[in-house]
């Protein structure tokens, strides 16, 4: 019986230490949700960090920073990301968002 991998769940290892403005940190839960596809397609392409380092033009530690969710990239940076392993990054424009204290 093959095991299956399970991808955590960012959801739940976001620390208490995350911005508390209204938004910020379902934007942080969002980034590292982001983060954590781009590690597993990564690892399906039977990449390293050095060698999508390498195609993007950076450096391992940075690449490393990125996964881990420590830093807040630039959308470029990301569309360089998933085509380092052999994907595009689609953008689009969600509805409202409702935050604390809001009448919607």
């Amino acid at each position: 019986m093959a095991t299956e991998s399970r991808r955590p769940d960012p959801a739940r290892e976001v620390s208490d230490d995350l911005p508390v403005m209204p938004g910020f940190r379902e934007m942080a839960i969002r980034r590292r949700e982001l983060a954590a596809t781009l590690v597993e397609l990564r690892r399906e392409s039977g990449l390293s960090q050095t060698q999508v380092a390498a195609r993007m033009g950076t450096s391992q530690s940075a690449v490393a920073r990125l996964e881990a969710g420590e830093v807040d990239v630039r959308l470029s940076t990301l569309e360089r990301y998933a085509a380092a392993v052999g994907h595009h990054l689609d953008v689009r424009l969600g509805g409202r968002v409702p935050t604390r204290g809001s009448e919607e």
